[in-house]
């Protein structure tokens, strides 16, 4: 490696609870809640809502939630709060009106937001406070205001929110002018907290039924989202069977489809089962760049063949067997063959008694749709834009089916007990960098914060490899002898993620570990 890694210090504790979380409100939050005797998921629920606040522009009200659960005992849930596709959505009509694609922004691109009943869902199902009690600190927050941090100021000041202001001017209305934003500048969201003390009082469902639900959707719907009060009060959250695949003795558990959970679960079994040597050169103790790319792209083919809604296609639990996962390595190639943005908040909690909780929600790019419910302070995501109009049977668009997701949180166990809970913004490259972090940590032995360091190279689609500045010079040249093209990203690289991760020892001891390319902190509860 060259460069440094940044040496942010370890937090530990050997009787208390933990949580790790992109904001250091979010992360005080969640640890306030479990000083307060609360649990995993109470903590988690607190840390969420509060992200919702502080990085409005990743995440939001209007967003979606793909989640982990374990109990102390060890048994995990995958939690799906995404929302389905429109029932009126046509994809034959939009071709017919002249869309070869849907828009990566505006009122098309959007589906039901499920982030608020994941919020209230999971709390009924593994907390013990009320809902009120968990949004109590988010909506103190919206009130007060958060300061501007840097990567806030360098959002809202560049060319991305300024083209989406011209295009969606309400998108100032609540959070400034472009080039507006400085260091400290305190932002408010004094409709965000009405909404989220509307909710407090009425409970998660008034978010899709009821006059909340009627005004805000009564709002999109006058922008062009296809969305009716039938597809918002039939939305549930699903509670389902992870994906788990056996690695180095432990189970990693992901998130079934929807979620692309699949790619890291493969991508770990792959490695499990054709386990290839560090470069020659000696340039990395562990990570061979060609076999990565090898077996990401493996992995990323198994998951477009099956990430879908599972009313589509088959559950893929038996790609994770050995045979398949042999049979898959064998035509694992080390030369370009896959052709083919994001912004997201995560957290991770492990409580004292050993119940964990990895959330990851999103509004899929910054400020997602761009379709604002100003009055209630809702920007709605644009997770549908993943969707073609193609017809194609897991990823063409089909009204009331869930669109595929990119939110890939994830849980590991050992011996009967939550070993780790990890996750990761960066859309395609979440499950890439979950990879390299489990890698680093239980096999070249870093701790967790150093192993969250550690320069990281990622690949999206075509012949472009991301690599991180501080990755071995040599490897410019192994890429370009395979046909890839190498990129230098930068030393410390927002595409490559943020990530928060809580490794639990066999004697209950936690050890965090927040990523330094994103505004990621780890606090004590």
């Amino acid at each position: 490696m060259t460069g440094q890694l940044a040496h942010r210090p370890v937090v530990m504790t050997g009787d208390r609870g933990m949580v790790v979380a992109g904001h250091h409100l979010a992360a005080e939050a969640g640890a306030a809640m479990l000083r307060e005797g609360g649990n995993a998921m109470d903590a988690a629920i607190a840390a969420a809502v509060t992200l919702a606040i502080a990085i409005p522009f990743m995440n939001g009200i209007g967003g979606d939630a793909v989640s982990m659960w374990s109990d102390a005992g060890g048994n995990v849930e995958a939690i799906n709060g995404s929302g389905k596709l429109a029932r009126s959505f046509d994809a034959d009509a939009l071709r017919a009106q002249g869309h070869e694609r849907l828009p990566e922004r505006g009122p098309l691109a959007v589906s039901v937001p499920g982030v608020v009943a994941a919020w209230g869902q999971s709390l009924e199902r593994h907390g013990t406070r009320s809902f009120a009690e968990v949004l109590a600190r988010a909506i103190a927050v919206a009130e007060a205001g958060v300061p501007a941090d840097q990567s806030s100021v360098t959002f809202h000041n560049g060319p991305v929110y300024r083209g989406l202001v011209a295009q969606f001017p309400k998108l100032a209305e609540i959070f400034g002018a472009p080039g507006s934003y400085r260091l400290g500048a305190n932002v408010r969201q004094r409709a965000a907290a009405r909404t989220l003390r509307h909710l407090a009082q009425h409970g998660w469902r008034a978010f899709y039924e009821g006059p909340l639900a009627q005004s805000w959707l009564a709002d999109a719907r006058e922008q062009g989202v296809l969305l009716d009060g039938e597809d918002l009060a039939g939305h549930e959250t699903l509670f389902d069977v992870p994906l788990t695949v056996e690695w180095r003795g432990m189970q990693v558990h992901a998130a079934p489809p929807n979620s692309q959970g699949l790619a890291l679960a493969v991508l770990l079994g792959l490695d499990e089962h054709d386990h290839r040597a560090p470069p020659a050169d000696g340039s990395d103790p562990l990570v061979n760049p060609l076999a990565y790319l090898a077996h990401k792209q493996a992995a990323f083919v198994a998951r477009d063949s099956r990430c879908a809604d599972l009313r589509r296609v088959e559950r893929p639990d038996n790609m994770l067997t050995r045979e398949a996962l042999v049979s898959l390595a064998a035509h694992a190639s080390d030369r370009p063959t896959v052709s083919g943005g994001g912004d997201t908040a995560t957290l991770v909690v492990i409580d004292a008694d050993g119940n964990a909780v990895s959330w990851v929600q999103s509004l899929f790019e910054e400020y997602g749709s761009g379709v604002v419910c100003a009055e209630h302070g809702v920007v709605l995501h644009n997770r549908a834009r993943l969707e073609t109009l193609d017809g194609d049977p897991v990823r063409g668009g089909r009204g009331g089916y869930r669109p595929f997701h990119t939110l890939c949180p994830a849980l590991v166990t050992k011996g009967g007990q939550v070993a780790m809970a990890l996750a990761t913004p960066g859309d395609h490259g979440q499950p890439q960098s979950l990879y390299q972090i489990l890698r680093r940590h239980y096999e070249q032995g870093l701790d967790v914060q150093a192993a969250v360091e550690w320069p990281r190279i990622r690949h999206d689609a075509g012949r472009r490899v991301m690599l991180e500045d501080r990755c071995p010079a040599s490897w410019d040249a192994m890429l370009r002898g395979k046909g890839w093209e190498p990129d230098r990203v930068g030393a410390w690289s927002r595409l490559m993620g943020g990530a928060n991760v809580i490794a639990r020892a066999d004697d209950g001891l936690l050890m965090g570990g927040a990523d330094p390319r994103r505004s990621c902190y780890a606090i004590v509860g």
